[in-house]
């Protein structure tokens, strides 16, 4: 294996020609990563490339020649991230940086989610995982598993719970070109992985007949695990206990749960009100029961262990373009059908997104379209009924861009700042001003003068995040990838939240960087 002995001062460029001078076979196991200080966001960058092995015995400081007690100072049993459920305000945390993919679009980029107390990034080749209470806990699993075979699509990391662990599920497009004289088989491949240790736990492929399958819309059954994934003209029902998957045909999943599958069938014509919601059985991929009223066309909006949310239109007169339109809950155990309706609206009203908190919540957004603004609305899902809602057309309040939900709290922002909502209520949370100063919440001697947490410029310094200190007692990492500016969690749990911010700074980084991966703690 080749090493390159890093030393404050060494040029960037030099850490990128080393970097691109090899590559690593990382396989199906995952990559334990020898912890090393970061003087600059390449350096992290090659971390996450070159792959360096060593167990905890050999990283644990008593087999360091160098001095360096970083790796000693840290106590494993008192995590420098305290936790919060659900978390109510964010300081700024840790950033890693995802290394770009050449062969890839500029306009695709790593899939982000923060599991339990580690962030997972992961693109078509390779999925990372960062302990946020612990800089020296970082993995690396490559994707695909062999060299005959092509990932055309992966979808973002999704937090899950398999056996009680903190997992992430990931499902891939790919092509499987390694079958001698027969043609190229089209595969979905859904691999589950233990993000404590960075081992897979159980995968599943599934053959979909197309030589490239797309992936569509996906469901989680985020307490067990199951997820059900729309593969062209078919659903791919996959199960981490029993290691099986089934294709479930016509089907575009809105949820899943214990095994059963709440979708759609589209229409099968132009202006023909037959779409229907149907449940089907996972494991046997059949269609067990049709349920509400045909429409002409269903858009799927969101899954929960106990409802499946819709979007519903048909027309009144199609040529008028008059038309009719309401949002549907279905209880995933008995069929039963809840239905909210809504005004007459313009052709686009059928643009809305809804966010569900795990918990007891769901939060519907619809976009502004053109003769009206957006509105929003809250549904309790035990009931599957609306509880609350505002438009930004009525009133003194706008509707806020929601980028998560969890455990009662709607994450949000507005053009002035992020926002916190009542998943309840739909009120406004309070909640303390975001820090974007890493000084301020990692260390008392620091937090306690007000310049250090009025400067938004002060985890934006190379060399705080190049202190061996800093990297070891306070997790930052290196922070001259932040950009300075906390913006609203994509994927949240007790430890903080995570969100895709795109690089900046020197040309060099940029241009060999995907994105940057910014952790919050949570400090209320």
């Amino acid at each position: 294996m080749q090493r390159l002995w890093i030393t404050p001062g060494t040029d960037p460029r030099t850490l990128l020609a080393f970097s691109r001078s090899f590559s690593v076979d990382l396989g199906e196991k995952p990559t334990m990563l020898r912890p090393m200080v970061a003087t600059t966001a390449v350096t992290a960058a090659l971390i996450l490339l070159a792959g360096c092995g060593g167990d905890k015995k050999s990283d644990s400081g008593s087999d360091n020649n160098s001095g360096d007690k970083s790796n000693s100072s840290a106590s494993p049993t008192a995590p420098s991230v305290p936790t919060f459920d659900p978390p109510k305000s964010f300081a700024i945390g840790r950033a890693y940086p995802v290394l770009k993919d050449p062969a890839e679009s500029t306009l695709s980029h790593a899939g982000v989610a923060l599991v339990g107390k580690v962030a997972v990034a992961g693109n078509k080749k390779v999925l990372n995982g960062h302990d946020v209470t612990d800089p020296s806990k970082t993995w690396s699993m490559q994707v695909p598993p062999a060299t005959t075979t092509t990932v055309s699509m992966a979808l973002p990391p999704k937090a899950v719970k398999v056996d009680g662990k903190d997992v992430a599920v990931v499902a891939y497009a790919e092509t499987d070109k390694g079958n001698g004289t027969q043609k190229p088989q089209g595969l979905v491949v859904v691999r589950w992985v233990d993000v404590s240790t960075g081992e897979k736990i159980a995968e599943t492929s599934t053959k979909t007949g197309e030589e490239q399958p797309g992936l569509g819309t996906v469901a989680y059954d985020v307490e067990s695990g199951q997820i059900a994934v729309q593969a062209g003209s078919w659903t791919v029902f996959a199960d981490p206990a029993t290691k099986k998957a089934t294709l479930v045909p016509g089907l575009e999943p809105a949820a899943v749960h214990n095994g059963v599958i709440v979708g759609q069938k589209e229409a099968t014509g132009p202006q023909v009100v037959d779409a229907t919601m149907v449940l089907a059985d996972g494991a046997s991929g059949k269609i067990t029961k049709k349920v509400g009223p045909p429409m002409g066309d269903f858009n799927v909006l969101a899954g929960t262990s106990k409802h499946a949310y819709f979007y519903g239109m048909k027309y009144i007169d199609y040529d008028a373009g008059t038309e009719a339109e309401a949002l549907y809950s279905v209880d995933l155990s008995t069929g039963a059908v809840v239905t909210t309706a809504l005004p007459k609206a313009s052709a686009e009203s059928g643009s809305w997104t809804c966010y569900s908190d795990e918990a007891a919540s769901v939060a519907c957004v619809q976009q502004a379209t053109a003769d009206k603004g957006e509105t929003m609305i809250g549904f309790d899902d035990e009931t599957g009924k609306k509880t609350w809602g505002f438009s930004s057309d009525s009133g003194n309040r706008n509707v806020p861009e929601v980028t998560a939900a969890y455990h009662g709290v709607i994450y949000a922002k507005t053009e002035a700042q992020p926002v916190l909502l009542d998943a309840k209520t739909g009120a406004d949370l309070p909640s303390a001003t975001p820090s974007g100063s890493p000084s301020s919440s990692d260390s008392p001697s620091t937090g306690s003068t007000p310049s250090d947490g009025d400067s938004p410029t002060s985890g934006d310094t190379p060399s705080e995040g190049s202190t061996p200190g800093s990297d070891s007692s306070s997790g930052n990492g290196d922070l001259s990838l932040f950009d300075g500016t906390l913006q609203s969690p994509t994927s949240v749990s007790p430890y903080g939240g995570v969100y895709s911010q795109q690089p900046h700074g020197d040309y060099t980084v940029t241009n060999e960087l995907d994105s940057v991966v910014v952790f919050m703690k949570a400090t209320a």
